[in-house]
């Protein structure tokens, strides 16, 4: 009976390694440019941070596969970063930014923790957790000093609890609608915060990027960014709730790419990825009509555009594949051919 660390590694565990593998290469490459190009000591810590604590984790995840025999990924590398580029994004943007993938970070390893059946794995996603927890932590007592934090909207509600009575709670999609609550409040903001973010990103990306292609690709994002920002801000307007926004532009006019068109679009894949977990939770806990009804218009348009950049992404070679499960019906076949 093998140890508890020498157990094959289930197909889950090495989905999750694999994508938390990808998704830390990423990240060690854009904190080693915005850590360059950063002026604010405090904001240059966070960022400090934040790159060790990915860097520890992708060759921790790196040392589970070679242990394991399986093949690490290609990922992404310094030949995928020029951080002697320009500056391109303000140290503002830089402080969202680790606050962002910090939550994503966090909620991807209470998954993966979950699906984990080895201690090896498990203590790996346990200490993610942590050192995710600590970042989001530390990042949010910055921004709140310098007061550029952006705060979910203060409102007044009721004293006294309240319970639905009538069906008519959940609304329609055209008129009659009643107040907002504070949960799909909650999640509208969420979503205006990060829309802000990848406009901004999508943004630096149209600027420098080379290909006609891909310039046009990130465009289309900022539009598809500036629309379901402005969507989503209706429904804060029409209850005279206060609408999220950056403190400054958060971008200069450096027309230098500091990544590579690979990573750039890779950036752009993740995010998709992520926003559509957001809005699927905001769906399920939507009981307006009319919101849920927004919010799967959203959904619809990203994935269009995701599509669309993962079919740019294969045509150039960037996308990596995750490991296939080996097909023995075609192992097979391809033996009675010889």
């Amino acid at each position: 009976m093998p140890t508890a660390n020498k157990l094959p590694l289930t197909s889950a565990e090495i989905s999750n390694l694999w994508n938390m593998y990808m998704s830390d290469t990423l990240v060690v490459c854009v904190k080693k440019y915005l850590l360059a190009k950063a002026e604010d000591q405090q904001i240059r810590t966070i960022l400090q941070q934040a790159l060790t604590v990915s860097e520890k984790r992708s060759r921790d995840i790196a040392a589970i596969f070679s242990s394991s025999n399986v093949a690490i990924p290609v990922g992404f590398s310094d030949k995928d970063v020029n951080i002697e580029a320009p500056r391109l994004y303000s140290d503002t943007f830089a402080l969202y930014h680790a606050l962002s993938r910090a939550k994503y970070a966090l909620q991807m390893s209470a998954l993966f923790l979950f699906l984990a059946d080895r201690p090896d794995v498990r203590n790996l996603f346990q200490e993610a957790i942590a050192a995710c927890a600590k970042l989001l932590e530390d990042a949010k007592q910055v921004a709140l000093t310098k007061g550029i934090l952006i705060r979910s909207p203060i409102v007044s509600i009721p004293q006294t609890p309240n319970f639905v009575e009538k069906p008519s709670y959940i609304g329609h999609i055209i008129g009659g609608q009643r107040p907002l609550h504070v949960v799909s409040l909650m999640h509208i903001f969420l979503s205006i915060q990060e829309n802000l973010l990848g406009k901004a990103l999508i943004s630096g990306f149209s600027q420098v990027a080379r290909d006609t292609e891909l310039r046009k690709f990130f465009l289309r994002g900022v539009e598809i960014g500036a629309k379901q920002i402005k969507g989503l801000s209706s429904f804060l307007s029409d209850e005279d709730v206060p609408i999220p926004s950056s403190p400054d532009s958060m971008l200069t006019s450096s027309t230098i790419p500091p990544f590579s068109d690979k990573l750039m679009m890779n950036h752009i894949i993740l995010l998709n990825q992520f926003n559509l977990a957001d809005i699927g939770v905001a769906v399920g806990q939507s009981t307006r009509t009319d919101i849920a009804a927004d919010y799967m218009r959203m959904a619809a348009e990203i994935i269009q555009y995701g599509e669309d950049g993962i079919n740019i992404a294969i045509k150039n070679g960037w996308m990596e594949a995750p490991p296939q499960v080996v097909s023995h019906r075609e192992l097979a076949m391809s033996g009675k051919s010889r």
